[in-house]
């Protein structure tokens, strides 16, 4: 059985200081112990992708130097 977690980050541009927040729904599924693994983070709009805290990339300048709070 399938659990969705939402949860919402801050994020920080270091190189053009823009500021925002995004909220993701992250499926997890209970591994043999019992424990729940993030699998996939869904964006706002619907879009599947890897975790926002190693794949951030800044929506004003497109830089990858985005610090996640």
């Amino acid at each position: 059985m399938s659990e969705k977690l939402t949860e919402t980050f801050a994020f920080t541009c270091l190189a053009c200081g823009t500021a925002w927040n995004r909220t993701f729904e992250i499926f997890s599924l209970p591994d043999p112990a019992g424990c729940l693994n993030p699998l996939e983070y869904v964006d706002e709009d619907g879009r599947a992708m890897r975790s926002p805290l190693t794949d951030a990339v800044c929506g004003t300048c497109g830089s990858r130097k985005v610090r996640v709070g």
